[in-house]
């Protein structure tokens, strides 16, 4: 009787661990807020070429077609908690012939079966939810919108969101080593660039680039046991530029005085690093040590970058 209890409790918490595993990998899990930069987001490229209100549509029906799919998938996620009970149901009939004094695991090892294709299930659904979009996607719709009345009618804006990663293999600008024969690659992610002509004759370029650094994993020696030991690779730190350049419309306006406006003035979370006004073209930069830079900052430095602007009188 007591290796009964015994095996009894050992199939009771090991009925427990399964249960609890179910509940957390059958269900979608929400990246911790303020982690962003380390969530793993839908990877994303669009293509700019359309006019303002096609191109918001067109993103607008892309998330609510994720979004649908997504909550067509949820009406499956309590099957895998169906047969898990279904399992517990076989168990059970297996533990009152022990009962009733008739020795029998028959049913226990369907339960078994049936517990191990819960597993399996409820982690393809896991597998299956969809990521989340990236803010800079809605970021983007701020930008896009808020520019739709400046562009010249019937034309487009031109450029690309890329949201693919910022530190693909594919993305390193260069690599280089130090003293101990580390590599440490630099990566340059032009996630954003955006080219319009505008209602008043001026063209505008905006350019926004997240430059990372990450050393590779590398072998080392131990001072103590001689033994060599891998080492992770290790996240070296990452910031954001940003360029704005507008070809001005001599025409119409004149560049003014940028007293105003000058380098090591913070805009936002930005910081202006250059600012020329030569050949009648306004070229700013700016950068920010911050890996995330919402599309306020952004728009806070297109608006500084213009207000160098005079009109001429008529």
């Amino acid at each position: 009787m007591e290796v009964l209890l015994c095996g009894g409790g050992i199939a009771a918490i090991v009925v427990l661990v399964i249960f609890f595993y179910l509940l957390n990998t059958a269900r979608k899990k929400v990246p911790a807020a303020g982690a962003i930069g380390k969530k793993n987001y839908a990877p994303l490229y669009i293509s700019l070429a359309d006019k303002p209100m096609s191109i918001l549509q067109g993103m607008n029906r892309l998330k609510a077609e994720v979004q649908r799919t997504e909550t067509a998938g949820d009406k499956w996620r309590w099957i895998p908690m169906l047969i898990f009970f279904a399992g517990i149901g076989l168990a059970l009939i297996d533990g009152l012939l022990i009962l009733l004094g008739y020795f029998s695991l028959v049913f226990s090892a369907g339960g078994l079966i049936l517990w191990i294709a819960a597993i399996v299930m409820a982690r393809s659904i896991r597998r299956s939810d969809s990521l989340d979009f990236s803010p800079r996607y809605e970021g983007l719709k701020h930008i896009l919108y808020t520019l739709r009345d400046d562009l010249r009618p019937g034309s487009t804006f031109l450029g690309h969101l890329d949201l693919t990663g910022s530190m693909l293999p594919t993305k390193v600008a260069r690599s280089a080593k130090d003293t101990q024969n580390r590599t440490t690659n630099y990566y340059r992610d032009e996630w954003l660039a955006l080219k319009a002509k505008l209602y008043d004759g001026n063209v505008i370029r905006i350019s926004a680039v997240q430059k990372s650094k990450k050393r590779a994993s590398y072998t080392k020696r131990s001072r103590i046991s001689g033994k060599y030991k891998m080492k992770p690779e290790k996240f070296k730190g990452t910031m954001q530029d940003l360029k704005v350049r507008i070809v001005v419309n001599p025409e119409m306006y004149q560049i003014g005085s940028s007293s105003t406006l000058s380098a090591g003035q913070n805009i936002g979370k930005y910081t202006v690093t250059a600012l020329s006004t030569e050949g009648g073209i306004i070229n700013l930069a700016a950068s920010s040590p911050f890996e995330e830079v919402e599309h306020e900052n952004i728009l806070g430095v297109i608006q500084s970058a213009y207000s160098l602007l005079q009109r001429k009188a008529a």
